[in-house]
């Protein structure tokens, strides 16, 4: 794992998952369409989790969060680096989209620029690096493969996802669930 380029392709994730957010946030009203089964399945989670005992909630959304998160990274890092990286190249530009287009609409709604970042940061400052540090393992791989050299095993593979990857990506579900609600009530208007 030494040998792999992580910074090399930390930056080439980090770069695609920027226009991604770019081309959400100017595309909006054409990705749309596109993105409402993936917004869809986020209202149905949160709608569910809703009717979960109270006592047992936020763990329950932790939990979900957290392995939905664990699920992406271990796509990445396990099998990100196949076909010239699409699978890669496909989960960052989704999920990029996705933050531009709703970045777009909940500031055109009038909700405040503030209220959106503060609904992101708080968890995302260690979410977002954790998976694009999975990406960027991913385009390493595709770089060793495509230069003839021998890639990681699955086995060495998995304990970057469980080292490296996976502790960031707990916290960052605690903080989405304890945290980032308190910071975002600072921003939004008092109804």
């Amino acid at each position: 794992m030494r040998h792999l380029n992580l910074r090399r392709g930390f930056l080439a994730a980090t770069v695609i998952f920027v226009l991604s957010i770019a081309a959400g946030w100017a595309f909006a009203q054409e990705a749309e369409p596109l993105l409402r089964p993936g917004l869809e399945n986020l209202l149905d989670a949160a709608e569910k989790s809703a009717r979960i005992n109270p006592e047992f909630r936020s763990l329950a959304l932790t939990s979900f969060i957290f392995l939905k998160n664990l699920s992406v990274a271990a796509i990445l890092v396990l099998v990100g680096h196949v076909v010239f990286a699409l699978p890669t190249i496909f989960i960052l530009g989704i999920n990029g989209t996705l933050i531009g287009l709703l970045a777009r609409v909940f500031i055109e709604s009038g909700i405040p620029p503030l209220a959106f970042v503060a609904g992101i940061a708080p968890h995302g400052v260690i979410e977002l690096p954790a998976l694009l540090l999975a990406a960027g393992f991913a385009f390493a791989l595709m770089a060793r493969r495509i230069g003839g050299k021998p890639a990681p095993g699955v086995g060495n593979r998995f304990g970057f996802l469980l080292r490296v990857i996976a502790p960031p990506l707990l916290l960052a579900a605690v903080l989405e669930v304890y945290l980032t609600p308190l910071v975002l009530a600072q921003f939004l208007p008092e109804a």
